[in-house]
């Protein structure tokens, strides 16, 4: 079985990892090239790597008419090399592949929603008709639409996509079993470890976690704020004014864009999401379990179904609440630690159990199948 994929970039979002994770674990039982249309980045040496035949546009306006040529060209050998099913992964990679399923007869041409909203700092009218656009092609050639939450699917439904063609699969990740919990990377000296993984944008709502920490401030709790993502770093002028608003320069550590962020939720206590809108299946909450670290997040996409009862949930921008989240898990931390290093391994197992990436390369691979 040969896949086409398509895809807006190739550099360190959600969609490029959990596309990537899909290619490694399937390699070798299908075959996949990759279209992006875009930029490339972190994924485009990986899979170059892994012997995947990627073509990265870089599409400008300026060069409309070559770039379509190129898309046409590479897909047109493709489908002469054998290649039958096209995927397309976020919103204008999906209209892309509609059209290049419609020029070429691929056989199969299955979609990817990976967000709840298609808001993105770009004007919300034209937000609009693309998605109406795009709900409109999804009742012609489109043989599935795979959502990674049950949230997306619930929006995009709203939104007059083909209900009947939709399949949840959630995002899968890399399970390594032989790294064991330990627990002296918990040991709790006094001062709670807070970890914030998250790239500097409104949806992402830092300022309602600093409003939760400056009540935190006023109850004399200790506590440190890891701070690392795109943006985050201490050249962000807009980042340091919010921090200096709330007073908490000497209490936030700034690492920007890090590359094995692994170590920042392992040497955490727990991990915070503070988004308030546009999250799907927010994997920076799946990464923390992973590393034996539970969360509290707010209630945004499928967060809820990912955290379960081993650990908190909060509505959105209700920082009063967040406080009280934190403090609960502190107390939890401090007084009963038998039961926090216990909820240290259960999200480890929870993530085990529903989103191992070799459990999902499976339902995408029956789904390509047609026997799913």
């Amino acid at each position: 079985m040969k896949v086409l994929h398509i895809i807006t970039s190739l550099g360190s979002g959600g969609a490029e990892g959990m596309l990537f994770r899909l290619i490694q674990s399937s390699n070798d039982s299908v075959e996949h090239s990759v279209i992006c249309l875009n930029k490339g980045g972190k994924y485009v040496p990986l899979m170059k790597k892994n012997s995947i035949d990627v073509l990265v546009l870089n599409f400008r306006y300026s060069s409309l008419i070559s770039g379509v040529f190129k898309i046409l060209k590479f897909s047109y050998k493709k489908k002469k090399d054998g290649y039958k099913i096209l995927t397309s992964w976020l919103y204008h990679a999906d209209i892309v592949a509609w059209f290049i399923r419609l020029i070429f007869r691929f056989d199969k041409l299955f979609w990817n929603i990976r967000y709840t909203k298609l808001q993105f700092g770009r004007p919300l009218l034209k937000n609009y008709i693309i998605l109406k656009f795009l709900s409109f092609l999804s009742h012609f050639y489109v043989k599935g639409i795979i959502s990674c939450s049950k949230s997306a699917y619930e929006i995009h439904k709203k939104l007059g996509y083909k209900k009947e063609i939709f399949k949840i699969i959630p995002n899968g990740y890399y399970i390594n079993q032989f790294v064991k919990f330990n627990p002296t990377l918990k040991k709790y000296n006094g001062i709670l470890r807070i970890c914030l993984i998250a790239r500097w944008h409104p949806q992402k709502d830092f300022e309602n976690l600093f409003q939760a920490l400056d009540l935190l401030n006023y109850k004399n709790i200790n506590y440190q704020l890891t701070i690392a993502g795109n943006r985050t770093g201490s050249k962000n002028k807009e980042l340091i004014s919010l921090i200096n608003k709330y007073d908490l320069k000497d209490k936030c550590t700034l690492l920007g864009e890090v590359e094995n962020v692994d170590n920042v939720y392992s040497q955490s206590h727990i991990t915070i999401l503070p988004s308030s809108h546009g999250e799907a299946f927010p994997n920076v909450l799946v990464e923390s379990m992973l590393n034996y670290t539970p969360c509290i997040s707010t209630d945004v996409g499928d967060a809820a179904h990912i955290i379960s009862d081993i650990g908190s949930v909060v509505p959105v921008r209700d920082y009063k609440s967040l406080a009280n989240a934190i403090v609960k898990n502190l107390l939890i931390l401090k007084d009963k630690n038998e039961i926090y290093l216990d909820n240290c391994s259960k999200v480890f197992n929870r993530v085990n159990q529903d989103y191992n990436i070799d459990e999902i390369s499976k339902s995408y691979i029956a789904l390509w199948k047609g026997t799913s």
